[in-house]
């Protein structure tokens, strides 16, 4: 499958109630729906941890993002010869958390400037953060975000996008 450059992106990072998150990828007006369960780790501290990776100049990082059953695995990698490019690559399973995977599934491939997808990541994190400042809304909800690990890579994203705010 070729990897397209698109500047075509968006992404949308729900933090549903009672341990659940959606995460929908729109590429060229197409939408892929990732379900994520919080039963089975931090989801939300695994992308800050493999974003902060890229930040801090990692060539490649991987995470997986569990549903029940079965879930998505995210590998971000920098493209050669065009460092400030990043290949993302989404691939679905259907086996169970826990058990050996066997077989992965093509979700979506596209290409896009690492400086693009740190500030659609970002901004989703932020608007989670701040509605839950509501009581209401945080009810349910407030346990599955990682507050702390947010505020630092807050502060790390911060100073990356004003550092290259040119590119």
């Amino acid at each position: 499958m070729t990897t397209d450059n698109t500047n075509d992106i968006d992404i949308l990072l729900t933090l549903n109630p009672h341990g659940w998150s959606t995460c929908y990828i729109v590429k060229d007006g197409k939408c892929f729906e990732l379900t994520i369960s919080h039963v089975f780790g931090d989801p939300y501290s695994d992308l800050i941890n493999a974003l902060t990776a890229l930040i801090n100049n990692g060539n490649e990082v991987s995470f997986f993002w569990y549903g029940e059953p079965g879930g998505e695995k995210i590998e971000i990698k920098r493209v050669k010869d065009n460092n400030h490019m990043v290949n993302v690559l989404v691939n679905g399973f259907y086996e169970s958390y826990g058990d050996l995977i066997k077989d992965f599934e093509l979700t979506v491939e596209f290409q896009i400037k690492l400086r693009q997808l740190i500030t659609l990541f970002y901004l989703q994190l932020r608007k989670t953060f701040l509605l839950l400042k509501d009581k209401e809304y945080s009810k349910n909800r407030q346990e599955d975000f990682p507050f702390d690990v947010y505020l630092k890579f807050e502060a790390l994203v911060t100073i990356y996008l004003q550092s290259k705010e040119r590119l």
